[in-house]
Formats: C-alpha cells, sequence, structure tokens
C-alpha cells in the first residue's frame, strides 16, 4: 500500500473536519542545538529557588494522585488577585482552558469572535469544534474593533496584550463589549497581562460573562510545567469543571505554581528586568527605522511595512538567532524579550 493510499485511509478514521485541517503550528524548537531563542516568548529567567525546592518536594510522592481541583492552588490565586477560589478553574496551560471553552460553550456552527490577527491558536480550536470563526480585522491602531459589538458570535476571545502586536486594549472598551453583549461569553485572554499596566480581573465580580485567563508559562517562568488558571464566576466555573479531565494539573506542577505565586519578590524583580530590557530594545529597533507598537507584554513586533521580513527571519535563524515570522503578517516579525545578553546578541546579528 502506498503512502498516498495509507494517508487516505487514515484521513477516513478522524472526523472531516480534522482531516482538513493543518492544526497549530508552534514555534521553532531548537533541536538541541545552541541558539539564541527569542520566538516562543518564554521567560528568559529560571524560576526561584523556593519553587525548585517545592517541585522537588512534589516529586517525592509521584505515586498519588494529585488535587483533582487544585484547591490550594485556586486559595492562592484567589487571595493573590482577588478572585473567589470557587470561581477559579485550573488547568495544563491556558491552552486547555481555552479547549474546555469551546466544549463548554459553542455548539457547532455557533460563530466564535476575536480581532485578527490574533492568537492562531484560536483558529485551530474552532476547527476542532466545527464552530465558525468570526474574525474582525484590526485597524491601523491596534485597538479593539467596534463591529465586534454586533457580530453573531457565542463566544467572543480578546487576547490582551495581544499576540502578536504586544498592544494593549483600554479597559474601558473591554466593558463596553462587555455591556454590549450580555448574551454572550467574553472570554479576555491575559497570558501576558503581568507585562500590562491594567487587567480585567477587576471587573470578574461585576461582569457574570466575563471570564479571564491567566497563565504562569510567561511572567511565572513555569512554561514547561504548564500551568493556567481561568477566573470567573463560582456558577461558570461549575460548569467548566464538568468538562475538565478529572487529574488535569499533575501534584508538580500545582505544588511549583502554588511556589511561584507566592514568591512575588521574586516575580516582580523578574518583571521589571523584562519591562527595562523591552524599552531597550524597542528604543533599538525603532532607531533602526522598524516600526514598533508599544508593547504591554515581554515581546516586540518589528514591522517593515510593505516589505517582507522573512528572509530577515532566516537570515537571524543562520547566525543562530529564533525569532517568530507569521505568514499572515509577511511585513513583521515577532521578537521575545531575552536576557540583556540575548538582546545584544539579536541587535548584533541585526547588524
Amino acid at each position: 500500500m502506498s503512502g498516498a493510499e495509507i494517508e487516505k485511509k487514515t484521513a477516513a478514521l478522524v472526523r472531516p473536519a480534522v482531516a482538513v485541517m493543518q492544526g497549530y503550528i508552534p514555534g521553532e524548537q531548537p533541536g538541541g542545538r545552541k541558539v539564541v531563542k527569542l520566538n516562543t516568548n518564554e521567560n528568559p529567567y529560571a524560576p526561584s529557588a523556593s519553587v525548585r525546592e517545592a517541585i522537588a518536594t512534589a516529586a517525592g510522592s509521584l505515586q498519588l494522585y494529585p488535587d483533582p481541583t487544585a484547591a490550594s492552588l485556586r486559595q492562592v490565586a484567589g487571595e493573590l488577585w482577588g478572585v473567589d477560589p470557587a470561581g477559579i478553574v485550573a488547568g495544563n496551560g491556558s491552552d486547555e482552558l481555552l479547549t474546555l471553552l469551546m466544549r463548554a460553550v459553542v455548539e457547532p456552527g455557533q460563530g466564535v469572535a476575536y480581532p485578527t490577527p490574533t492568537y492562531s491558536l484560536y483558529d485551530t480550536l474552532v476547527e476542532i469544534q466545527g464552530a465558525e470563526a468570526v474574525r474582525v480585522a484590526y485597524p491601523d491602531t491596534w485597538e479593539l474593533p467596534r463591529a465586534l459589538d454586533t457580530v453573531a458570535a457565542k463566544l467572543f476571545l480578546i487576547c490582551n496584550p495581544n499576540a502578536p502586536s504586544a498592544t494593549a486594549i483600554a479597559q474601558a472598551r473591554i466593558e463596553e463589549l462587555l455591556a454590549a453583549r450580555p448574551d454572550a461569553l467574553i472570554v479576555v485572554d491575559e497570558a501576558y497581562g503581568d507585562f500590562a499596566e491594567a487587567s480585567a480581573l477587576s471587573l470578574v465580580r461585576r461582569y457574570p460573562n466575563l471570564l479571564v485567563l491567566r497563565t504562569l508559562s510567561k511572567s511565572y517562568s513555569l512554561a514547561g510545567l504548564r500551568v493556567g488558571l481561568a477566573m470567573t464566576t463560582p456558577e461558570l466555573a461549575r460548569q467548566l469543571h464538568k468538562v475538565r479531565d478529572t487529574y488535569n494539573l499533575s501534584a508538580v506542577a500545582q505544588a511549583g505554581a502554588i511556589a511561584a505565586l507566592r514568591d512575588q519578590p521574586s516575580f516582580l524583580a523578574n518583571r521589571a528586568r523584562i519591562v527595562a530590557t523591552r524599552e531597550r530594545l524597542t528604543a533599538d529597533l525603532r532607531a533602526r527605522g522598524f516600526e514598533v507598537p508599544e508593547s504591554a507584554a515581554n515581546f516586540v513586533l518589528a514591522r517593515r511595512p510593505g516589505k517582507s521580513l522573512e528572509g530577515l527571519m532566516l537570515g537571524l535563524r543562520d547566525k543562530g538567532v529564533l525569532v517568530r515570522f507569521f505568514a499572515g503578517l509577511p511585513d513583521a516579525i515577532r521578537i521575545t524579550v531575552g536576557t540583556d545578553a540575548e538582546i545584544d546578541a539579536l541587535l548584533s546579528a541585526l547588524g
């Protein structure tokens, strides 16, 4: 049997929508070679000693199942962010929580709305669910499009700060959308929220149609543990628990996350270092002729309007520096804020 025949028979085993979809493509991984990795928005600084100690302690009891609801983690997160722990759902990264939301909220054929360009996983999740993607283009100012207020959709996904632009949406504008669409669930995906000045978390108690996503992958240096938190009303959280895998967050991940949230001095110190480096990187790129929107995240978007930057991305890769290029935004590259030494290497390669 030929490879084409095997592929055809395999495709017939799955849902047609899955057979034809491409699937989400994550950022390039170096595969063991030494590079300056500025393409996947990881935190360049390792977690603190207290986090590593908590992980080591938890690893001593791996024969036991973890807490199925991550109660201690939810309690710590609730105290930190002023949210009722009963309204928090823990997940294997915020990506799993997005999957749970699709599963719980959206019927096949219903609309899922979001401004674009944005996090490309949204497209994949909509395809998997058999829903309809309602994409509304961002204006040049990167403000939340007014057209979103009236589109036919059951679920809205607002990445704020947005990826890949790194721009922030004013909280007042998010409140306008919440008020305009009480019939829909508004999800504010704050994967990079710790690097911004404002957060929709303060609105959770006031709007029953709001859910805010946070991840510990970026600001808390825990990308390898995969810990995400969905914060909403206790009533909606109970519905989400129905479609959540029973033991979806490992004991090691829970222990590391609790220790990280409790160690606010380490978090704040690393955040300050990243923000300072971000400002230096932005200024240098602008001096080199790139257009760089004001970043509220741990990365920046460098643009040369009207000119494809795919060749620049490939040239940097040849010099051992990985940055992210998007076919849907060909005049830009996205650059993670690394250490000062990593950014120096990037700038030298650009030169």
